[in-house]
This record gives C-alpha cells, structure tokens and sequence, in this order.
C-alpha cells in the first residue's frame, strides 16, 4: 500500500500546510492531494455518503439534493457526539479515495497528501515521510478569518476540535515552525527534502 515518494503535511487549520504544499507542486514538481477538497468534493459526488449523512443528522442539511456544508458545520461544531459521528462515516470514505488517487492516479508520480487529520483518518499508513506543521495561535487565527471568512468564534471552534492533532506531533518525521517568512520556508523544505530522499 504504501508508495516510497509520498510525503504528508499534517498541523492545524492556518499551520500553513497549504503554503508548504504550493512550494512542493511548485517548485518540486510534486502532485498535491488536499484534503479538505477531496472531502467536500465526496459531499457533492457520493451518493452514499450524502445518504449516510441525511440518515444520520436529518434531511434538513441537504439542498437539492447536495450538501449544506454551513449546515452539516454548525451541527457538528456544536457537539462532540455528532462530530464523532461525521468522523465515523466520512474517515473511511475520505480514506479510500486518497488512497486511489495515491496508488492509481498519481502511482507514478511524488504526491503530497495535505491533511489536518492525517493520523486521524489513517493517512499515515499511505506515507512514507510526515511533516508537522506548527504555528502560533494568533497567527493562526488571523490566516484563517482572512482566507475562510469565518468568525473569530467558529475559528476556535474548529481548533478546540483539532486540538488532539499535537498529540501526533511526535509520530512526525519533522516538525516545521511556520511563523516567519515565506523565503525562510522555502529554505527549510528545500533542506528537509534531500535530508528525506524526496527530490
């Protein structure tokens, strides 16, 4: 199962993990699986899963027969059994799409899987090299209400939710501090990367 060139980004929302991976694809050449897109793309495409989804949290988070993420959002952030939930029936799924697209799509190729919840989900299993991504909270916070135009509220939310991904942080092969500078990064992948066999 696992390829001998595929690196994951793991680390918080707003870590930077999506700044790491536009260096990689380029600069490096490699392909990026992101995460958060292959699930939201599962949302629209997955028949069962939306069935799944209804089942469960009710036929009111679906419009047109899609998806209400702002919906599904705010019933999951609220709670923590209805986030267990969601994780139960969307990890597996999430799982074996990025495994195809590591094994059949992209067999050939050096992929970055970019994952908040990389451990979480099993994504490990698929990687041969796992970078951990860490910033400052404050910073964090300001880079996501700047791209995602979510509150400041639901930002610490969402990472009260994620707070269990530091525990992983130590099953890492590198830990990478992304409160500086782009440049500054740029440097620090180029040297991880020979030091890691990827390029």
């Amino acid at each position: 199962m696992k390829q001998s060139r595929v690196l994951g980004i793991t680390g918080k929302m707003g870590s930077g993990k999506s700044t790491v991976s536009s260096i990689l694809r380029e600069h490096y050449g490699f392909e990026v699986i992101d995460v958060d897109k292959e699930y939201h793309w599962l949302l629209q495409n997955s028949s069962e899963l939306k069935l799944k989804l209804a089942q469960t949290f009710g036929e009111e988070i679906l419009i047109n027969n899609q998806i209400d993420r702002a919906k599904l959002r705010k019933i999951v952030l609220d709670s923590d059994l209805n986030m267990d939930r969601l994780n139960h029936i969307t990890h597996p799924t999430i799982f074996e799409r990025v495994k195809f697209l590591t094994t059949e799509k992209y067999k050939d190729k050096r992929v970055v899987i970019d994952a908040a919840l990389l451990f979480q989900i099993g994504l490990d299993k698929l990687c041969s090299v796992i970078w951990y991504i860490e910033c400052e909270k404050e910073i964090i916070i300001e880079r996501v209400i700047r791209k995602s135009g979510y509150d400041v509220e639901e930002v610490k939310k969402f990472l009260e939710r994620q707070k269990d991904i530091e525990k992983y942080k130590g099953l890492a092969n590198r830990v990478i501090i992304n409160n500086v500078d782009v440049e500054n990064l740029k440097t620090i992948i180029g040297k991880y990367l020979k030091e890691d066999g990827l390029v």
